[in-house]
């Protein structure tokens, strides 16, 4: 994603905003598209979580003994090679989501963005269909587990998403 797209997307937020109001527009930028690159790069972190413990507690003990050198610098060059493109992708995600971050505090006031993520919004990158879809003369179908945890991992991230906001 690079600059012009990101600046797309505000303008298109903001226009989104004129017609249908605030929290259109951010469900929009942030719902949409932000969170979708937000949770790439979380997706991304998780990845290279364990290869590198930042710390071993007590009653647990490190995979490398730690006299072996040959064997760290081994794993190390290991790690590095086989995780580079996972490396690279995790610094570019990093660069666009800061660059994104910027973009929307440009566009839109803090008080409407932390507005918008203190109502929990369900993330909109991931839904299959759009609820204008659905036939409210029907009954509505129960909710699934799946359900339940992606409406939790929507919760989770707006609330990690909040801090970057603040």
């Amino acid at each position: 994603m690079n600059s012009e797209k990101i600046k797309g997307y505000c303008e298109e937020a903001l226009s989104i905003t004129e017609l249908q109001g605030v929290q259109d527009g951010l469900a929009f930028l942030i719902g949409e598209k932000f969170a979708l690159l937000y949770y790439q790069l979380k997706t991304a972190h998780n990845k290279l979580k364990f290869l590198y413990p930042d710390s071993v507690h007590e009653n647990q003990t490190n995979s490398i003994p730690q006299g072996n050198r040959a064997l760290q610098l081994s794993y190390t060059l290991t790690i590095n090679e086989n995780y580079k493109g996972v490396f690279e992708q995790v610094d570019k995600l990093e660069e666009v989501l800061d660059h994104f971050i910027e973009e929307i505090r440009d566009s839109f006031l803090i008080q409407d963005i932390q507005d918008y993520l203190s109502s929990y919004p369900r993330l909109s990158f991931k839904e299959t269909a759009p609820s204008d879809e659905m036939d409210f003369l029907e009954e509505s179908p129960t909710m699934t587990a799946q359900d339940i945890f992606s409406e939790v991992e929507d919760i989770l991230i707006v609330d990690e998403m909040k801090k970057l906001f603040t």
